[in-house]
C-alpha cells in the first residue's frame, strides 16, 4: 500500500493510546521527540502530523473556557447593575470560585480530568451557583436599608428566605442527581455533568446561608459614603429599577383583578407555542465542526494501483483549487500488506483509494465542515464518474457518534442473497431520491474476483504429493514465508521469501509453480490441478441470529426525523417476501433509546421536585401551581429552537430537563414571601402585589444570572460549540418565557387557590357554628 501526503509520496505511522490514557498527553509527547527524530533523517525525509484527533479536545477545551471568563463577567455585571454596591457583588461573586473549587476537588477524588463535560459543567452551574446568594444578599439589604444594623440584618434576612433556598436547591438536585444513575450513551455523557452540578449546588447554598449573611454583616453599612460620580451615574439606573417595579405591581394588580383573562392568555399562548413544534426536526447529536473530513474512494473492482493512484493525484490537485481551505491532504492507495493491522481494519484493494483532509480551524473558513463535505459529495459525482463508489465522512470518520453526521440504517434480515440485495438496491434508488439523504450505501460488499486452484487427489497421490502440502507450497509462493531474521543494532527484521510480482500474477504464471514431493521431484501445478478465475461471495452479516444487509444514508442538510418519516413511507409501500423485514438502526436507534431514556429521567424528576415542594409548603396545591410553570419553559423552548433553526437533540432535550428545576426556584421564592405576609395579616390580594414587588428584583436578578451565564455558550462559534449550544438555547428561551408567565399566572391562580380555600374554611365554620346551635351548645 503506498501513501501520499500532500502529492507526495511518503509514509504514515498511526499512534494510538492504549484504553484509559489521555490523549492531549500522548500528543503532547510524541510531538515533543518528534524534532529529535528529525535531527537523524536525511535531509530530504521531512517529519509532519496528518491527524491530531487531540486538537479537536483542546480546540473545544479552549472555548469552553472562554464561555466560562464571559459567564463569570455578565454575572457579575448583572449583580452590580442591580445592586449598585461594589461591596454587595463581591460578596455574591465570591461564590462563585468557592464552589468551582469544591468542582475541582470532586475531579480530584474521582480520578477525572479537566474535559468537554466537566468544563460544560463549570460553564451550566456558574450562572446558578449565585443563585441563593442572591435571594439571601436582597433581602438582607432591604432590612439593612429599613434602618436594622448590618448583623441583625443577617440573621432576620437570612431566616426568612432560608427555607426558600433551600428547597429551590434540592429542586436543582432533584433534576441533576439522577443524571448519575442513568446507564448506556446517555450516562456516558451525562453522569460526570450530574455529579458536578449536584455537588456545586451543594456547595454554593451552604456558603449563601453561612458566608453570605456572614460577609454582609460585616462589610455592608447603613450609611454608607457613596461616590458622587457614582451616584450620578447610577441614578438613571436606579429611577429604572423603581420604575420597574411600580410597572409590574401595576400588572400584577390588573392581572389579579382580571384572572380569566389572564389565564386564558397564558393558554392561548402554550397553544401557539405548542403548534410551532412542527416546524422543529428531531436528530441524535447535532453535528460538531472538528476541521477533519475522511474519504473512501472505490474504482470498478480489479482497477490497477496505478490507475487509482493517477484519479487520487488529480483529485488532490483538483480539490487544493476548489477548497483553500485544506491544509493537509493525504491519502493511501493499493491492496495493504497481511501484517498492516491499521489498513486491514479498513476497506483496502489496488482499485480503493482512502482520503484523510485536514481544514483550517472554523474561525478561519466562511464555509462551515458539512457545506464543503456536500460540495465534494456533488464534485465527485460530477466529475469522476469511474468512481464506483465514493464516502466522504464529516469529521474524520466519526460516524454516527458524538458530534459525528448522522445516519440512518435499514437493516434488511432474511435468508436468500438474491432477494436480500433486490430488496437493498430498491430502497437505496428510493433513500437517493429523499431530500437530505447522502452517502446512500450497501453494507453487503460486491462478489470478488479471484484465482482458485482445484487440485486433482488422484493426481496429488500419482506423484506423491496430499492437498496439504501442496496448499503450502503454493501459499508460500503467493504470500510469501518468513525463512530468517535478520539483526542488526539490536533489531530483529523477518526475511519473507516470495515470488516476485511478474511470477505470480496470471493464470499461467501460476499453472507454472513448482511444488516438491518428499523424493525432492517438482512438480508443476497444471500437472495436478487447474487454476480457474471465479467470484468470491461477499462476507455474511449476522445480528441477531439472522443474515442482514443494512442500507445506510448519512443526514445532511434537513434534521433526521424527517428522512425517517419519508424513509418509511417508501418501505410501507414495499411488498416483502415472506421471511424478510426492515428494522431502523443507526444515530436513528441511538435517538430513540436516548430520547427513552431521558423522558423517564424527565418524569422522575418531576416527581421529585413536586414531593420536595410538597414537603416545604406542607401543602399539595401550591406545589402543583409551581410546576404550572413548566408547561411555559417547553413553549420557550419551542419558540427558541425554532427561532434559532436548531433541532430536538440530546443536548436541547438535557436544557429542558434542567429546566424543570431551575424555572420552579422562581416561584418557590414567590410564594414563599406570599405566604410570609399572610402570616403577617395582609389580605391575600395585598400579600400577593406586596410579595409580587419585594422578589421582582432576586427573581429578574437571578434568571439573568443564569441566562447571561449561558449566552456565552449559545453564541459561542468556535469548535466543538454546536454540541452545546442547542442546550444553551432551551436553557435561555424556555427560563425567559417561563420566568415572565410565572411572575404573572402564578400569583394570579395563587389568589384563585387562596380565594377559594378562605371561602371553604368559612363555609365549614359557619356549618360547625349552625350545627352547635342547633344542638344547643354555645
Amino acid at each position: 500500500q503506498e501513501a501520499y501526503n500532500d502529492g507526495v509520496q511518503g509514509a504514515m505511522i498511526v499512534i494510538q493510546k492504549q484504553s484509559g490514557a489521555n490523549s492531549v498527553q500522548i500528543s503532547d509527547a510524541v510531538k515533543k521527540v518528534l524534532p529529535d527524530l528529525q535531527k537523524n533523517l536525511p535531509k530530504d525525509v521531512k517529519l509532519g502530523v496528518i491527524v491530531d484527533t487531540s486538537d479537536n479536545i483542546r480546540n473545544t477545551i479552549n472555548s469552553l473556557f472562554e464561555t466560562i471568563m464571559f459567564a463569570i463577567i455578565f454575572v457579575t455585571l448583572v449583580v452590580f447593575v442591580f445592586l449598585g454596591r461594589w461591596r454587595a457583588t463581591m460578596i455574591v461573586v465570591i461564590t462563585i470560585p468557592l464552589s468551582l473549587i469544591a468542582a475541582f476537588i470532586y475531579l480530584l477524588i474521582a480520578d477525572s480530568s479537566l474535559n468537554i463535560i466537566s468544563l460544560s459543567a463549570l460553564t451550566i452551574a456558574i450562572g446558578m451557583v449565585v443563585d441563593d446568594a442572591i435571594v439571601v444578599l436582597e433581602n438582607v439589604t432591604t432590612h439593612i436599608e429599613r434602618g436594622s444594623e448590618p448583623k441583625q440584618a443577617a440573621v432576620h434576612g437570612t431566616n426568612e428566605v432560608a427555607i426558600s433556598v433551600i428547597a429551590s436547591t434540592l429542586t436543582l438536585i432533584c433534576v441533576f442527581f439522577p443524571l448519575t444513575m442513568i446507564e448506556g450513551m446517555t450516562g456516558v455523557l451525562f453522569k460526570e455533568l450530574g455529579w458536578m452540578v449536584t455537588i456545586i449546588m451543594i456547595v454554593s447554598t451552604t456558603i449563601a446561608l453561612t458566608l453570605t449573611p456572614m460577609l454582609c454583616s460585616q462589610m455592608l453599612r447603613l450609611h454608607k459614603r457613596r461616590n458622587k460620580l457614582f451616584l450620578r451615574l447610577y441614578e438613571p439606573v436606579t429611577k429604572g429599577l423603581d420604575a420597574f417595579d411600580r410597572f409590574y405591581g401595576r400588572l400584577l394588580a390588573w392581572a389579579t383583578s382580571h384572572r380569566k383573562s389572564m389565564v386564558s392568555l397564558c393558554v392561548l399562548f402554550f397553544a401557539i407555542s405548542v403548534g410551532l413544534a412542527k416546524f422543529i426536526g428531531s436528530e441524535f447529536m447535532p453535528v460538531s465542526d472538528n476541521s477533519r473530513i475522511s474519504a473512501v474512494l472505490e474504482m470498478p473492482i480489479g482497477t490497477r494501483t496505478e490507475l487509482t493512484r493517477e484519479m487520487a493525484l488529480d483529485l488532490h490537485k483538483r480539490w487544493k483549487e476548489l477548497f483553500p481551505e485544506i491544509t493537509k491532504f493525504s491519502f493511501t492507495v493499493g491492496q495493504a500488506d497481511s501484517d498492516n493491522t491499521f489498513a486491514s481494519l479498513n476497506t483496502n484493494g489496488s482499485y480503493v483509494a482512502s482520503l484523510n483532509i485536514r481544514l483550517c480551524p472554523i474561525d478561519e473558513r466562511e464555509r462551515n465542515l458539512s457545506e464543503i463535505c456536500d460540495l465534494m459529495r456533488k464534485d465527485l459525482a460530477e466529475h469522476y464518474p469511474e468512481l464506483k463508489k465514493a464516502q466522504v465522512n464529516l469529521g474524520g470518520g466519526n460516524m454516527g457518534g458524538m458530534g459525528g453526521q448522522s445516519t440512518v440504517d435499514f437493516e434488511i434480515y432474511g435468508y436468500d442473497f438474491t432477494s436480500s440485495d433486490t430488496i437493498a438496491n430498491y430502497l437505496s434508488n428510493k433513500l437517493r431520491n429523499i431530500k437530505g439523504c447522502t452517502e446512500v450505501r450497501i453494507s453487503r460488499g460486491e462478489y470478488q474476483p479471484e484465482y482458485q486452484v482445484e487440485f486433482d487427489r488422484e493426481k496429488l497421490a500419482l506423484y506423491g504429493l496430499n492437498l496439504s502440502t501442496a496448499a503450502m507450497y503454493l501459499r508460500n509462493r503467493i504470500n510469501g514465508s518468513t525463512a530468517s531474521l535478520y539483526r542488526e543494532d539490536g533489531d530483529e527484521y523477518d526475511i519473507r521469501v516470495v515470488y516476485a510480482p511478474e511470477f505470480r500474477t496470471s493464470i499461467a504464471d501460476i499453472e507454472n509453480i513448482l511444488v516438491y514431493n518428499n523424493q525432492g521431484k517438482a512438480v508443476r501445478i497444471k500437472d495436478v490441478g487447474r487454476v480457474v478465475e471465479r467470484f468470491n461471495p461477499p462476507t455474511i452479516e449476522r445480528k441477531d441470529r439472522s443474515r442482514i444487509n443494512t442500507v445506510s444514508a448519512i443526514v445532511s442538510g434537513v434534521p433526521m426525523s424527517e428522512v425517517v418519516a419519508a424513509a418509511q413511507k417508501e418501505i410501507d409501500m414495499m411488498e416483502l417476501p415472506s421471511g424478510f423485514s426492515i428494522d431502523l438502526s443507526g444515530s436513528y436507534e441511538d435517538q430513540q433509546e436516548s430520547f427513552a431514556d431521558l423522558s423517564v429521567l424527565m418524569v422522575l424528576i418531576i416527581l421529585l421536585v413536586y414531593v420536595v415542594m410538597a414537603a416545604q409548603f406542607e401543602s399539595l396545591k401550591y406545589p402543583f401551581l409551581i410546576m404550572l410553570s413548566i408547561p411555559f419553559a417547553l413553549s420557550g423552548i419551542i419558540i427558541a429552537l425554532v427561532a434559532t433553526g436548531s433541532t430536538l437533540n440530546m443536548m436541547s432535550m438535557l436544557g429542558g430537563i434542567m429546566l424543570i428545576g431551575i424555572v420552579v426556584k422562581n416561584g418557590i421564592v414567590l410564594i414563599d414571601y406570599i405566604s410570609l405576609n399572610r402570616e403577617r395579616g395582609m389580605s391575600i390580594r395585598r400579600s400577593v402585589i406586596l410579595g409580587g414587588e419585594s422578589r421582582l428584583r432576586p427573581v429578574i436578578m437571578t434568571t439573568l444570572t443564569t441566562i447571561l451565564g449561558m449566552v456565552p455558550m449559545a453564541i459561542n462559534y468556535g469548535e466543538g460549540s454546536e454540541m452545546w449550544r442547542p442546550m444553551a438555547w432551551a436553557v435561555i428561551g424556555g427560563l425567559t418565557v417561563s420566568t415572565v408567565l410565572t411572575l404573572l399566572l402564578i400569583p394570579t391562580l395563587y389568589c384563585t387557590v387562596a380565594g377559594a380555600e378562605v371561602k371553604g374554611n368559612r363555609r365549614k365554620h359557619h356549618e360547625n357554628l349552625k350545627l352547635k346551635e342547633d344542638l344547643g351548645l354555645k
